[in-house]
């Protein structure tokens, strides 16, 4: 079988692994294909990664590629997802939350969908439903399986997996002792593994297909069986038996030989036992005849392996010799003194290393839950945050077009909190966001609502199942009751911008991103005509707009002067909103208060040069994409390189031409406002 290339499994199902690069680690990823979309499955390794990409792609177009499928952390399993990011995926990677929380540290900037928050289920795009199937601890808490209930599949990660020396698609006659091999190896126990398989034998499962090793297309219940009375791991309980003859030693010998026979093949295992002790019979794979004392069998073999082969072979086989010794009451050979089991002599050790590793999940779970609550709260509010509001709002809109629930966005912004941070501090800024919380928990008549504490300063409250009329009634009660509230230090009041499902296209089908850009960007445009209006403004109705260049914000960072005077006169004449920065410090304030438009900024301004804010605000997603535009007496080659790595949009020569500046800035808004909503 040709394997330098896709391979069709079942239709609509691919293997698209790098066969050039295989080795005793092969990876295998697989493709699902349902009508114009696509689910990856395990890409594998960043020395995967180019091959496989070229195979997805010579199937389907990487724009199709929703979804990625993520059994479990490792590197060679997961760490090829960036690459696939580089060269343009879009979509989500669907993962355990345990998992979600380490791979972030590959570089991994794709959303997430945390299948334990989504009752380990995921509905592709044309319909078809595929589920996730929990294997914690096999390797990691976060480790899953996936079952495809229309082609019957198995796509079983960690489990079922082998290491041939010889790599092929499908498994051949060994693979079940290559497989035992690698599960006594790397499972923890079998207490663990055999729950998993009895879950296993409740589906209809015609093909297993794990990350490592060979497809199992064939009597796929007896290897599901063989897994589930497996012994494995470094905790099982001793069961003991008794050998009377030596005939009882060459059998279990015998079990050792066969397990070599499938990891190493006949030419290797000839190369031991040729001119030695032990005369062996190559086409039944057993002992034929030993011409040493029956005291001396089981000692003596494992002494001419490691003669021959060195400490590797002893370590592969060193599971399964274990737990021979202990279900046969028998000592261990001395050549394995030098290995692990030297930490099996002392059984209240072995209690003790157990009982630290409970700890120590126990604190890794607790650790975390502290990284999630970081990950997804703002720490001010215990609100959920922007990046949540972000995965939030997809989830809902999906939702919406399969449904056709109504939802409300109300975006607002505490009109006076930079006069409250300036007047009496930080802290007591902080202090009035938390009552803001307060008041939103409380005044919200909606029976299904979600709060956000977003970037600079903005809240979000989703409704979710009320007409527009009732969305509007319930921002206003919530704006009135903010007003009205003797919890803050003064008198605080809100802007807000609503948006609400019905208003909506009717002329046109939408994609779920059109849908999301609509929702966002049409209550962003009236949360800036709310602030425009006058503090205490509710905008529903993008009728209700001012002048359109008075809804957006100009911040110009330049040292007081009379030069900084003539360009804020010029800008403000053109009727835009200009705020104003002395320093680059300042400038940075103001940009998380009042999330300015455009920013046009001295390039060697005081305290933080214009380069230096701009590198900070492109670390922020709600940031990088604000036009930023400098100006400088010393535009030079080497400032002019600098500024287009950093995304400058525009870089002007001092003294800057008003009528170039004013046209630039102009261009800008337009840009801004031909994306901002359908309604404006």
């Amino acid at each position: 079988m040709d394997t330098l290339g896709p391979v069709l499994i079942r239709e609509g199902f691919w293997w698209v692994g790098d066969k050039a690069n295989a080795s005793q680690l092969q990876c295998n990823p697989y493709l699902l294909i349902e009508g114009d979309s696509a689910i990856l499955f395990d890409p594998g390794s960043v020395l995967d990664a180019p091959i496989v990409l070229k195979n997805v792609q010579m199937i389907v177009p990487l724009e199709n590629l929703e979804a990625i499928v993520l059994s479990h952390e490792n590197p060679d399993l997961c760490s090829a997802v960036p690459y696939f990011e580089e060269n343009g995926f879009k979509g989500i990677l669907c993962c355990h939350e345990h998992v979600a929380w380490i791979i972030r540290y590959y570089g991994i900037t794709s959303e997430f969908y945390l299948v334990n928050m989504n009752k380990f289920h995921y509905q592709m795009k044309n319909g078809s439903n595929i589920n996730f199937l929990s294997a914690p601890y096999l390797p990691s808490a976060g480790t899953m399986m996936t079952y495809l209930p229309k082609q019957k599949i198995l796509v079983s990660g960690n489990l079922f997996c082998a290491l041939p020396k010889t790599w092929n698609l499908y498994a051949q006659g060994d693979y079940e002792n290559l497989m035992k091999t690698y599960h006594e190896s790397y499972m923890p126990s079998h207490e663990i593994l055999a729950p998993v398989m009895n879950q296993l034998l409740n589906y209809e499962i015609t093909m297993i297909c794990p990350q490592h090793g060979s497809i199992i297309n064939k009597n796929v219940i007896k290897f599901i069986e063989i897994l589930r009375e497996l012994p494995c791991g470094i905790f099982l309980d001793s069961v003991q038996k008794k050998i009377i003859t030596d005939a009882g030693i060459v059998n279990l010998c015998n079990e050792i030989l066969k397990r070599y026979f499938a990891l190493f093949g006949n030419k290797e295992i000839h190369e031991v036992f040729s001119n030695s002790d032990f005369v062996i019979d190559y086409k039944k794979k057993i002992i034929k005849k030993v011409k040493i004392p029956y005291e001396k069998i089981w000692e003596e073999i494992f002494l001419l392996i490691a003669e021959k082969k060195g400490m590797s072979w002893i370590t592969i086989i060193s599971p399964l010799v274990e737990n021979l010794c202990k279900q046969y009451d028998m000592k261990l050979p001395m050549v394995f003194e030098s290995i692990i089991f030297n930490a099996q002599k002392d059984s209240q050790q072995m209690s003790e290393q157990y009982q630290n590793l409970e700890n120590l999940k126990l604190q890794l779970e607790i650790n975390l839950k502290k990284m999630e609550e970081q990950v997804v709260r703002c720490p001010i509010t215990g609100l959920y945050n922007q990046e949540f509001f972000e995965y939030f709002i997809i989830q809902e809109i999906e939702s919406f077009t399969k449904t056709g629930n109504q939802f409300s966005i109300l975006l607002l912004s505490i009109d006076n909190l930079s006069d409250i941070n300036l007047d009496y501090g930080s802290d007591e800024g902080n202090v009035t966001m938390k009552n803001l919380t307060y008041n939103l928990r409380q005044s919200s008549g909606a029976t299904s609502s979600q709060n956000f504490r977003l970037e600079g300063g903005v809240f979000a409250v989703f409704y979710q199942g009320i007409n527009r009329e009732q969305s509007i009634k319930y921002s206003n009660e919530l704006r009135n009751t903010i007003f009205e509230s003797d919890h803050f230090i003064t008198k605080v009041t809100a802007s807000m911008g609503l948006f609400h499902s019905s208003e909506l296209p009717k002329n046109r089908m939408l994609s779920n991103e059109e849908i999301r850009q609509i929702s966002l960007q049409t209550a962003r445009f009236r949360l800036k005509i709310a602030k425009r209006s006058g503090r205490n403004t509710l905008v529903s109705d993008s009728a209700q707009q001012l002048n359109a260049k008075a809804t957006y914000t100009i911040l110009l960072v330049d040292e007081p002067g009379l030069q900084r005077d003539i360009i804020q006169k010029a800008i403000e004449k053109e009727r835009y909103n200009v705020i104003v920065a002395s320093d680059g410090l300042q400038a940075r304030d103001l940009v998380e208060q009042e999330n300015p438009d455009v920013i046009v900024s001295e390039l060697f301004v005081q305290k933080l040069s214009a380069f230096t804010l701009r590198k900070e605000l492109l670390t922020s997603p709600g940031r990088r994409k604000t036009p930023f535009i400098v100006m400088s007496s010393n535009k030079t080659e080497v400032t002019v390189e600098h500024a287009i790595g950093l995304g400058i949009t525009y870089f002007f020569s001092r003294p800057v031409l008003l009528c170039e500046l004013l046209g630039v800035i102009d261009n800008l808004t337009t840009r801004l406002q031909s994306s901002e909503g359908f309604s404006r």
